[in-house]
């Protein structure tokens, strides 16, 4: 599956200092994120934990979840469960839209109907949160 240019790398590069710096929080934090199953940072080892660009985006996510919106982390995970799956079923609609599109036009062209293809082709606009 080809990654979308404008979702963050899942690349595991940063230590979880830096992580930590670059989202303003403790490391502490970032360590209790993932007892809760919040944020799930790649492994080296049985100590070592690399978070990437899509996970910092995720703490800087929980980050004004908690800060600036007052959701407890309960609710958090929820609101990020729910926001995950609306991505996953926005890649799927993307992918059932573009199938759909390509067989209308296999069938106006097998048909040489004389018909405007644009005019039946389907829209899709992926919902988009404003979490972040």
């Amino acid at each position: 599956m080809k990654r979308d240019k404008n979702r963050p790398s899942d690349e595991p590069v940063y230590l979880i200092s830096v992580a930590a710096r670059m989202c303003g929080l403790h490391p502490q934090t970032l360590r209790l994120y993932e007892r809760l199953g919040l944020i799930q940072p790649h492994r080296v080892g049985n100590s070592k934990r690399l978070y990437s660009e899509a996970d910092i985006a995720r703490l800087r996510r929980i980050q004004r979840l908690t800060q600036q919106l007052g959701v407890n982390l309960a609710g958090v995970e929820i609101i990020l469960r729910l926001l995950d799956r609306i991505e996953q079923m926005n890649r799927e609609m993307a992918e059932l839209v573009t199938q759909t599109n390509m067989r209308i036009l296999q069938l106006i062209h097998e048909h040489n109907l004389p018909v405007d293809p644009q005019s039946l082709l389907i829209r899709f606009e992926r919902y988009e949160d404003d979490i972040d």
